[in-house]
């Protein structure tokens, strides 16, 4: 994907219009299964221009509505046109989820161009929970029903790749139907859905995650190591590539460094693993810390960075990871693969919100040490990385010493304490 300067500006000109409401909390994406159906548009009209175009009714020549799903909802199997509602899980992270979802239930094949999707799912809430924030994403334009009311609409052609525009809306005990329809023009197709609220939705329950802490910045230790584009196609083609073992012959590998973690002064390529602190804010902290500490100069392009740090904890503890990232971001705890979102974005504040972060996701610590790594990819222009915990925990500044491979930790570096409210 190539990025321009104007599409920066596209990009973050649509953030800061729609979204409305504060927040700080970044809950899961609701990945279903929902219940799905797609309707052409007219050549050349997807995307912004088909907003409040009722695709359902061109397609069923009247027969069916959007009014009337968003009313009365759908049976899987039923026919709208030539295609029947059908259920599908839609990806949480990956760009043009909803293109892939189409194409695993057999709606669509191959790349899809000028058509609208629909996706059902019922919302089940305890009690009548009022004014709880809504938050969406889309890839392009995107109209939201909850129980046969429009309650979000925003005719724009943009990428998305995250939770961008944010809304409140009421839940009722019992049953809410929400249908989320997703115009696209031609290149991806996504949609991303989260409910700040507790609710369960196609047997699987969601709670809302403690407000974010402070972003963790360090000092981290790091290496930087570089990615040529024309073998691993740019900043997200890098998540799946171990380039630690590549640049070693394989005697230093990713599984091994968020195990153990590395050691002050190892030697990885041409650089060493070297303390430094990232900036909380910034669109080009990555860059700015990597520089800093003598591992480039300039804006680098098409380099990975992998940070480490061991967080400490007292006890077992459930809690939530925060991240954001410019471009693609990989996250290791306690040497496990919590999070993996090979993405081409970049990573901004956004104006009306208490944090940037992009993502959430739950997490368990266990007592004493528990190694934490995060590798970015950086494709052209800015590189960023954003990592909060939520709870009152501590990491240790210092990296741990260990033994050759193979062997336990044997001398952990100076602790101190930091609290990540």
């Amino acid at each position: 994907m190539r990025r321009s300067l104007v599409l920066y500006i596209v990009i973050l000109f649509s953030i800061v219009i729609v979204t409305q409401v504060a927040h700080a909390r970044l809950e899961e994406r609701i990945t279903g299964p929902w219940l799905w159906m797609i309707a052409p548009t007219e050549p050349g009209k997807g995307g912004s221009q088909s907003t409040d175009v009722d695709s359902l009714a061109d397609a069923s020549e009247g027969a069916v509505t959007e009014e009337m799903i968003a009313q009365n909802g759908a049976n899987e199997g039923d026919i709208v046109g030539d295609k029947a509602w059908t259920l599908g899980e839609i990806s949480a992270t990956a760009l043009d989820n909803v293109n892939k979802v189409v194409n695993a239930i057999g709606l669509a094949e191959g790349e899809v161009d000028d058509h609208s999707a629909y996706a059902l799912i019922n919302i089940e809430s305890a009690t009548d929970q009022n004014g709880v924030i809504m938050d969406v994403g889309s890839d392009q334009s995107i109209k939201v029903w909850l129980n046969g009311e429009v309650v979000w609409t925003n005719a724009v052609d943009r990428p998305s790749w995250s939770l961008t525009d944010a809304f409140e809306v009421d839940l009722k005990a019992g049953d809410n139907l929400l249908l989320v329809k997703v115009s696209e023009g031609d290149g991806g197709w996504g949609m991303y859905v989260g409910i700040q609220a507790s609710f369960d939705a196609a047997g699987r329950h969601y709670e809302p995650p403690p407000a974010p802490g402070d972003k963790i910045s360090g000092p981290w230790l790091w290496m930087a190591v570089p990615t040529p584009p024309e073998e691993l196609g740019c900043g997200a083609g890098i998540n799946n590539v171990d380039l630690l073992a590549e640049v070693t012959g394989g005697e230093v590998d990713e599984e091994m460094v968020a195990k153990r973690g590395p050691s002050l002064g190892d030697i990885v390529g041409e650089n060493a693993w070297t303390l430094g602190e990232i900036s909380p804010t910034g669109n080009d902290n990555v860059n700015d810390v990597i520089t800093s500490i003598g591992m480039g100069e300039g804006d680098v392009n098409f380099t990975a960075s992998y940070a480490f740090v061991n967080i400490l904890s007292d006890s077992f503890q459930d809690t939530w990871m925060f991240a954001g990232s410019d471009d693609s971001i990989k996250i290791w705890l306690n040497g496990e693969v919590v999070w993996n979102n090979p993405v081409v974005r970049f990573s901004v504040f956004f104006p009306n919100r208490e944090n940037d972060f992009e993502e959430s996701f739950p997490v368990s610590l266990q007592p004493g040490a528990n190694p934490l790594l995060v590798k970015v990819g950086s494709c052209t222009r800015e590189w960023g990385m954003f990592v909060g915990l939520a709870g009152d925990v501590q990491f240790d500044q210092a990296p741990v010493s260990v033994e050759p491979a193979g062997k336990l930790v044997t001398t952990w570096g100076r602790l101190k304490k930091q609290s990540l409210r």
